[in-house]
């Protein structure tokens, strides 16, 4: 951030004081100016120290997670080993219907503006919170991850949401809290945790906001009405090498939920890896150039293998040996934590799907619609309904095998391949700016049970379309935020990545 617009964050957020001083008492009216004050002299000593670049902080150490699949792997805290395969991709199509609906209302709904003021008395009860849970997560993300937190550090099991942007964790003491099999996270247990000041530029880059006798409470919403709030805090990251070492990082702001409700249980909290400033990759951008990467394993291998999730400089010189493509990153004003790409177009076996009408995939900036987004925890690759209705009506056309009925799986076009050892099924391209993704079989179609049922792994939306995780998987996927582009490459097995950075120590086994 440049010093003229760190300038303009410190200005905005004192004149926001001004906004409600009508809301509060003599007293608190003179220990807001009071705040203001002090906290306009404590910036201009912060602008002179981060514009010393002998004062700039090293680059850490590039680190590596292992992201586990919130269904399948054995050690995720919504892995059900009584379900069947089949219910469990029930689960995901459902989860990925949900999710859609969720974006939907964001989009909708438009940037709320940073650091609205809501009122903090009104207590979410502890029924609603409890007869809020469903079956099926709307799910912020299909993947968790570990994250540690505090001094000394507490190690916790939280979602990795790329389609949203604070980083949580259910606090104690908590006075509506979801179930979680860890212990909350203790503030008292930490010597580093220290409340965000409300007229800190931080507390501004909120959606909602209140003020708590001069410290900044938040809530932040998901679109399916799944809600946290509490103290919007500082903490001490620590990263954790495969060979023990430690690294920290001091002033990680993250969300200290103490009214939580909605599709979270299981997990302790939310690691946010969107485009916003208070996300995970924001927050860590000036240490890893604002590159991070993935690559997700099939959901054949899920149950067991990690997919790898890597920042920094590694995560930029294993796309480069991996001969990686670009294509452009989208700005959506009304949705901007989001990482929107440009599709072209659509093909079957090499030839273009016709009749796909040429808006299908454009994103109206004006209004927010459309556009096409990728996103980590959406299952099922959602598209419009005027794409998809001509995708499926070709896939028809080419594919002999006895079709059966989807409805058990949620999914629309099935066959039969029962006896038959090796199915010859159609490749789908994905035709991005810059790059054609050429997407194998095994990532449109899934096997759904042990008779031989194979479904195809895309569904039909409205408004926008969502690249899920079944198309990238087994892919390679650097987004590089700062240069506004996002690099894909193919893969063999994106688990022998993970084998080999495990094997060679060199990167961060876990946040």
């Amino acid at each position: 951030m440049s010093r003229p617009d760190t300038l303009h964050l410190f200005s905005s957020s004192c004149s926001r004081s001004f906004e409600i001083i009508t809301l509060l008492s003599l007293r608190l009216k003179m220990a807001a100016i009071r705040s203001c004050v002090e906290f306009l002299l404590l910036a201009t000593v912060a602008l002179v120290h981060t514009a010393d670049p002998s004062l700039a902080t090293e680059n850490v150490k590039a680190p590596f997670v292992g992201l586990k699949h919130l269904d399948y792997h054995q050690d995720s805290p919504l892995h059900d080993a009584h379900t069947t395969f089949v219910e469990r991709i029930h689960t995901s199509v459902r989860r990925s219907e949900a999710r859609a609906s969720a974006f939907r209302s964001i989009v909708a709904a438009g940037i709320t503006p940073r650091g609205t003021h809501f009122d903090s008395t009104v207590e979410v009860s502890s029924k609603a919170a409890s007869s809020f849970q469903s079956a099926v997560s709307a799910a912020p993300g299909g993947y968790i991850m570990s994250i540690s937190l505090g001094s000394p550090p507490q190690t916790r099991t939280a979602i990795a949401d790329t389609g949203s942007d604070l980083v949580w964790l259910q606090c104690a003491p908590c006075s509506v809290c979801f179930r979680q099999s860890d212990p909350l996270f203790d503030p008292r247990k930490s010597a580093t945790f220290t409340r965000i000041r409300y007229f800190s530029p931080l507390c501004g880059e909120l959606p909602q906001v209140s003020y708590d006798g001069g410290f900044c409470t938040y809530r932040y919403g998901y679109g399916d009405q799944s809600t946290t709030q509490g103290d919007f805090a500082l903490e001490t990251l620590t990263l954790t090498a495969i060979d023990g070492s430690t690294q920290s990082i001091n002033n990680f702001a993250f969300g200290c939920g103490r009214r939580n409700q909605g599709t979270f249980a299981g997990t302790d909290g939310l690691v946010g890896l969107g485009r916003g400033a208070i996300s995970f990759t924001e927050q860590i951008g000036s240490r890893t150039g604002s590159k991070f990467a993935y690559c997700l394993v099939d959901a054949g291998t899920s149950g067991s293998e990690v997919s790898p999730l890597i920042f920094g400089d590694s995560a930029a010189e294993t796309g480069n040996a991996l001969n990686l493509s670009y294509t452009p990153l989208i700005r959506n004003p009304a949705a901007d934590t989001f990482y929107y790409v440009k599709l072209n177009g659509i093909s079957v076996n090499g030839q273009p799907v016709a009749g796909i009408p040429a808006n299908a995939y454009t994103l109206n900036v004006l209004t927010g619609r459309g556009g096409v987004i990728l996103d980590s925890g959406t299952t099922i690759t959602q598209l419009v309904q005027s794409a998809y209705i001509r995708l499926l009506t070709v896939l028809q056309s080419l594919i002999a095998y006895p079709q059966v009925d989807g409805s058990p799986v949620g999914l629309d076009l099935c066959y039969d391949v029962s006896g038959v050892s090796s199915p010859s099924l159609p490749s789908v391209t994905l035709q991005f700016q810059g790059i054609d993704v050429v997407l194998p079989a095994d990532n449109v179609f899934l096997q759904v049970d042990a008779q031989g049922t194979m479904c195809l792994a895309f569904a039909g939306t409205s408004d926008f379309s969502i690249i899920g995780n079944i198309q990238q998987q087994n892919f390679y996927y650097l987004y590089d935020v700062e240069n506004e582009r996002v690099g894909i490459a193919p893969l063999d097995k994106c688990a022998a990545l993970a084998s080999t950075a495990a094997s060679t120590g060199g990167l961060l086994d876990e946040l």
